[in-house]
């Protein structure tokens, strides 16, 4: 009888302590995780119902000439702001978007930019395609960066340019053109943190 109780003892012991295990591997697993999650540049924007319709003053294609609004021509109150913290800058666009995602990236020449994209405008046209509308390039470097350039903004002594993506590869072309104007209308506001 007494064997039978060390058994089960040591079955008992041998259970309490592989719990034990999965649950401070499963508390390990987790924290990782937040952590890699508060690390990454990627941020995802609330999605807001706009119901209006977009009109017909906006661009069919990106406009390759350089054009800087005055900021005084954008009605502050028709813009939100997001802050793009890698950049040191607040971003405005028009209200009323559906929501976006943006992530900061670098290119091989060493500028870095913000990229804002929608998974709304994912098409199946493009490989890999993230359903990216606009970027805004931090001081502009290379040739092939200040060709895709349809505004540019001087803040705190650095220049910015906005560069709208073209619609090759989404399927939902007015849509793309909605984000482009929003960002486009309030990119003159563009301001350091």
């Amino acid at each position: 009888m007494v064997k039978g109780q060390g058994k089960s003892k040591l079955i008992a012991t041998i259970v309490v302590l592989a719990v034990t295990l999965i649950t401070i591997g499963v508390i390990a697993l987790l924290q990782n995780n937040t952590r890699q999650a508060s690390t990454d540049t990627e941020t995802k924007v609330e999605t807001t119902k706009d119901d209006s319709t977009p009109t017909e003053s906006m661009p069919a294609e990106p406009e390759k000439s350089v054009n800087t609004p005055a900021a005084s021509d954008v009605d502050p109150s028709t813009l939100s702001t997001i802050d793009i913290e890698p950049l040191g800058v607040a971003v405005s666009y028009t209200k009323g978007i559906p929501g976006f995602e943006f992530g900061v990236k670098r290119s091989s020449d060493g500028s870095q930019y913000v990229e804002f994209s929608a998974p709304e405008l994912v098409g199946s046209k493009c490989t890999n395609d993230a359903g990216s509308f606009v970027s805004i390039i931090k001081d502009i470097k290379s040739s092939e960066d200040a060709s895709t350039i349809s505004q540019k903004v001087t803040v705190g002594g650095t220049t910015y340019g906005l560069s709208l993506t073209g619609s090759d590869c989404t399927s939902n072309i007015e849509l793309l053109k909605r984000y482009q104007t929003a960002f486009s209308n309030g990119f003159s506001r563009l301001k350091e943190l």
